[in-house]
C-alpha cells in the first residue's frame, strides 16, 4: 500500500458533531509495537527531504491498548498505569500541545462530541525503543475517531498520530505508526512526508526460524528518545560528515535485509544487524552508553552473531541474532547482569478496534 502527501492537517477535528451515543457500548482498541530491524532513523524529516529513506521493521505482540467507556457531559477521564487525569473539553484550548504527553495531546486535538472514560495500557517497557508511543498514538487516534463515528483509512491514522506526536516536540518518523496499523513485516520507502509501504510476504518457516533466533532484552535503562533524536537531527543539519555517511549506510542495509529476508536466507541477518548497529552509533555519541556496550560484549562472548539497539538507542531494548543452540546461553548471561529477555511473537493483525456491550472484546 502507499500513502499520498500528508493530509493530516485537514483531518484533525476541532470537535465532532454530537450524535446519539449508546452509554452501554464500550470501545476497545489494540495495536502492536515493533522491532526496527534495519534502516531506522532514515524515515525522519529532515533526512527524507533530501533523499529517500528505507526502513525495515516487524510488528510484535507487545501491545498498546485502550478501553473507552462513554459518559455523560463533556468530561474526559484518562487513566493509565501512572496517573489519572480529567479534562473538560469545552474549557480547554488546543492550539498549543508542545510539551504535553502524547495521550493528552491527542485527547485535546481529536474531540468526539461526548465525554468518556479512557483506560490506557502498554505492554512495552517505557522508553524501550519499541515504538510504544507510536502504538499509543495509533490506538487513540483510531479509537476516538471510531467512537465519533468517523472511519479513517490506514494512512490517515498514521498521518494524524504522527503529526500530533511531532507537535508535542518529538521529531519522529512514520515507521512506528505503520507497523502498529498494519502489523507484519514492512519495508518503508520515505520521501518527504510521503511513504510507500511494502508488506513482505514471508513464509511461515522463515518467520518461525527468525523468531527462534532473535533475542529481545531490556537493558534496565529507559531512554528519552526525543533528546537523542534531536541530537542526530542537529548533527545532520550542521552537515556532520560522519552522521550523513551513517544515514546513507543505514539506507543500504535496510535494502539488503529486505532481499535476504525475502529469499529466506537468514544466515546474513546477524551480520546485517551488527553493521546497522555500527553505523547507528556513528550518528551521535548519545546513541550508545557504557551499559549498552557492556551488554553487547557479553552477548558476543556467549555466542550472539550480531545485534542492535532498538529505536533511538541510549538504553531501552536490544535485539540479538543468535544460533538457536546459543540463544539460551546468551539470554542467561545477560540476565545475570540485569538485562532480562522479553518473550515476543510477531504480530500480523495490526490495529484492531471493537465495540461491545458487556464482557470483554473478542478478536
Amino acid at each position: 500500500m502507499a500513502d499520498e502527501l500528508n493530509q493530516s492537517g485537514s483531518l484533525i477535528q476541532g470537535g465532532f458533531a454530537s450524535g446519539t451515543v449508546d452509554m452501554n457500548t464500550r470501545f476497545y482498541a489494540q495495536a502492536p509495537t515493533r522491532i526496527d530491524l534495519a534502516g531506522g532513523w532514515t524515515d525522519l524529516i529532515p533526512f527524507t527531504m533530501e533523499t529517500d529513506g528505507f526502513v525495515l521493521n516487524a510488528a510484535i505482540d507487545l501491545y498498546a491498548s485502550a478501553t473507552l467507556t462513554p459518559q455523560a457531559g463533556k468530561v474526559v477521564t484518562l487513566q493509565s498505569a501512572h496517573a489519572q487525569q480529567r479534562f473538560c473539553l469545552q474549557s480547554v484550548l488546543s492550539e498549543t500541545i508542545n510539551g504535553l504527553s502524547l495521550p493528552e495531546a491527542i485527547i485535546l486535538r481529536v474531540r468526539p462530541g461526548s465525554g468518556y472514560r479512557l483506560a490506557l495500557e502498554s505492554q512495552a517497557p517505557k522508553g524501550g525503543g519499541l515504538g510504544g508511543s507510536g502504538a499509543i498514538g495509533v490506538v487513540l487516534v483510531g479509537l476516538l475517531h471510531t467512537f465519533a463515528g468517523k472511519h479513517l483509512k490506514s494512512y490517515q491514522i498514521v498521518d494524524i498520530a504522527n503529526q500530533i506526536e511531532r507537535e508535542t516536540g518529538i521529531p519522529c518518523g512514520k515507521q512506528d505508526h505503520y507497523a502498529s496499523v498494519l502489523g507484519g513485516f514492512n519495508f518503508l520507502r520515505c520521501h518527504g512526508e510521503s511513504v510507500v509501504v511494502t508488506q513482505l510476504n514471508l513464509s511461515n518457516e522463515v518467520v518461525q526460524r527468525l523468531q527462534q533466533s532473535l533475542l529481545l532484552v531490556y537493558t534496565g535503562d529507559s531512554h528519552f528518545s526525543g533528546e537523542i533524536l534531536q541530537n542526530v537531527v542537529d548533527a545532520y543539519r550542521s552537515r556532520n560528515r560522519q552522521t550523513r555517511e551513517a544515514l546513507s549506510a543505514l539506507r543500504r542495509i535496510a535494502q539488503e535485509m529486505k532481499v535476504v529476508l525475502c529469499q529466506g536466507d537468514l544466515s546474513s541477518i546477524g551480520y546485517l544487524l551488527a553493521e546497522n548497529w555500527r553505523y547507528q552509533k556513528h550518528l551521535h555519541p548519545s546513541v550508545t552508553s557504557n551499559r549498552v556496550e557492556h551488554l553487547f560484549e557479553i552477548a558476543e562472548r556467549n555466542g550472539s552473531i550480531g545485534g542492535k539497539a532498538c529505536g533511538a538507542g541510549g538504553g531501552g531494548c536490544l535485539v540479538f541474532y543468535c544460533p538457536q543452540e546459543k540463544k539460551k546461553t546468551v539470554a542467561e548471561a545477560l540476565m545475570a547482569v540485569g538485562a532480562p529477555s522479553i518473550r515476543f511473537s510477531f504480530d500480523f493483525k495490526g490495529l484492531l478496534i471493537r465495540s461491545y456491550d458487556r464482557g470483554a472484546p473478542s478478536f
